[in-house]
């Protein structure tokens, strides 16, 4: 399941097409809502940074990438350790950019 985190930790699906779609796909559809057009492939996935979301993918074998820059606000936090209660593997990747 693919997805992204918004800075209250609320899940961020795609509205249209498929369940589990690509983040870009996602992208697609919340970056218009914030006035933001993306330059290039790899600046959906910056843009959505920029705006303190966080992607998100869940895999079968129980393992979650969690993928952010920065800090995750507290919400993203406590969205994150629930993940871990329930026993899932978390890998964190978090690149900070100057």
């Amino acid at each position: 399941m693919r997805y992204f985190l918004d800075k209250n930790g609320a899940k961020t699906f795609r509205l249209r097409g498929e369940p589990g779609d690509g983040h870009v796909h996602i992208a697609k559809e919340v970056l218009p809502q914030h006035g933001v057009k993306p330059l290039n492939y790899a600046d959906y996935y910056d843009q959505m940074f920029r705006l303190k979301f966080v992607r998100v993918v869940e895999h079968g074998n129980g393992q979650v990438e969690v993928e952010y820059r920065g800090k995750l606000t507290s919400a993203q936090k406590r969205f994150v350790e629930e993940l871990e209660r329930q026993g899932k593997r978390v890998v964190r990747v978090n690149e900070v950019r100057g």
